[in-house]
């Protein structure tokens, strides 16, 4: 299964009811999250997103209380204490409706921060904080960028439509197979 954030627990609660176990890669902290909400039988590998591990929830914490009013967003692939502290927790789609539909003001956001123009974008009427990150793995201590995220920009994309020489040539077999986990992705 090929699986994203926002499908995570239903897909869980699907393979408890069928009492499947899972092999969870490659997030922990995704896997944690999806097992406590569904008790689902899962192993998590313990790779995590270079991005979400930076926060902690020592430092959301006193960001917090200089800002008591804040609602806090956290995306699943954070750890659990940080998550523990969310008023919303949720996929990228999720984060952006708790946004519209929380009554808050002022949003503290533990997240890539390639979300905050989107927020910012939807409410211009609130107020959206970056979470501070720890810099453990000497990540930058200012921001919650994912470095690749950001090697995807307009210029490479127009780059790659206009010009080409960037085709990736699969055999029919290993095409078939690989439909395979996007498709059950999709039926959920």
């Amino acid at each position: 299964w090929v699986v994203t954030s926002s499908i995570a627990v239903k897909l869980a609660q699907r393979f408890a009811e069928e009492g499947k176990k899972i092999i969870w890669a490659p997030d922990k902290h995704l896997g944690t999250y999806v097992q406590k909400q569904t008790g689902v039988d899962l192993i998590a590998w313990q790779g995590a997103c270079v991005v979400h591990d930076e926060f902690r929830a020592i430092e959301l914490e006193t960001l917090k209380a200089q800002m008591p009013e804040a609602a806090v967003l956290v995306h699943p692939e954070s750890p659990a204490s940080v998550v523990a502290l969310a008023d919303a927790v949720g996929s990228t789609s999720q984060i952006l409706a708790a946004a519209k539909n929380l009554p808050n003001q002022t949003f503290i956001v533990a997240t890539d921060a390639g979300m905050m123009h989107k927020l910012r974008q939807d409410n211009p009427d609130k107020t959206f904080i970056a979470a501070p990150t720890s810099a453990d793995s000497q990540q930058c201590n200012a921001c919650a960028f994912c470095p690749w995220m950001g090697m995807n920009t307009l210029a490479k994309l127009e780059q790659v439509l206009d010009k080409g020489g960037n085709d990736i040539i699969i055999d029919e077999h290993t095409l078939t197979q690989a439909r395979l986990p996007l498709e059950r992705m999709l039926s959920i």
